[in-house]
């Protein structure tokens, strides 16, 4: 696998969270999606520390944070998790880089939690219902049944997943790194709990007030996402006043995997013409 390790530690409601700081300057904070881990943001947090100081963490329930049976990692609890961590670090209105189900995350942080927020970039974001993937919505649905999978077979199936990600296919070792949250029992039991936790209802409450948003705001997709069409990010742009939207060429849902430079120039020069350096 490859090298990706968070040396810090912040002590939440819902168990140790993983975090750690690269670089100086402004803040930027990163937000992985799911069935990811912050590992996502392995070759892109480095080039933007160059110019920022950039936060990355794993969100409870996922990658090196704490996973157990009954955490609270719904989608209304984890933008309580971002409030808090944003105060321990600090931080006041900082940029922020959301991607797949973290949008909702920062949004519902935003507009119902009063976390003030510089600009902010969506990077192939699931907000505007329906979003959850063919595979996800039947793993939900069905959760008892997939439950009691044995864990070779369900394995097998978040792999055969999580490789529809990327436009072109990914490198054994990025692909064992994205797995290694979700390997053996335990992994795939934390992988069942992630999924049962796909509400899109708690998306739609978010949708009528997009308009609010009075912070710069960028909609990042990747040209080939597979998981959720580019279509939907022009949607998402028009709903949301002044956005700007752009793709990230050559690239799937995980565009920062397919084509990092090309995702972090987009970042910058967003951040750059928002004034934020």
């Amino acid at each position: 696998m490859d090298t990706w390790q968070l040396s810090r530690v912040f002590e939440s409601p819902q168990g140790r969270i993983r975090w750690d700081c690269l670089g100086s300057g402004r803040p930027l904070v990163l937000l992985h999606g799911t069935p990811n881990w912050s590992f996502i943001w392995r070759n892109v947090a480095p080039r933007l520390a160059e110019h920022y100081a950039v936060y990355v963490f794993d969100w409870p329930g996922f990658g090196s944070s704490d996973r157990y049976p009954d955490q609270n990692i719904s989608w209304d609890e984890q933008p309580r998790r971002l409030v808090e961590l944003t105060d321990y670090w600090g931080l006041e209105r900082p940029a922020v880089v959301a991607f797949d189900f973290a949008p909702i995350f920062a949004l519902r942080a935003h507009l119902m939690e009063g976390l003030a927020l510089g600009p902010v970039v969506l990077a192939d974001a699931a907000v505007i219902p329906p979003f959850v993937t063919d595979f996800s919505r039947q793993a939900r649905e069905n959760i008892g049944t997939f439950r009691r999978l044995p864990v070779h077979i369900a394995e097998g199936m978040i792999r055969a997943h999580i490789e529809r990600t990327t436009h072109r296919p990914m490198a054994a070792e990025a692909l064992e790194g994205y797995l290694w949250p979700w390997r053996g029992a335990e992994g795939v039991a934390a992988y069942w709990r992630a999924v049962e936790c796909y509400d899109e209802h708690l998306a739609r409450p978010l949708v009528p007030r997009l308009a609010e948003l009075a912070v710069p705001v960028h909609v990042l997709w990747g040209e080939h996402d597979a998981w959720l069409p580019p279509a939907m990010g022009e949607v998402l742009a028009n709903a949301i006043p002044g956005a700007g939207l752009a793709y990230v060429a050559g690239a799937g849902h995980f565009a920062q995997e397919d084509n990092p430079g090309g995702f972090v120039k987009a970042v910058a020069g967003f951040l750059r013409e928002a004034g934020y350096h």
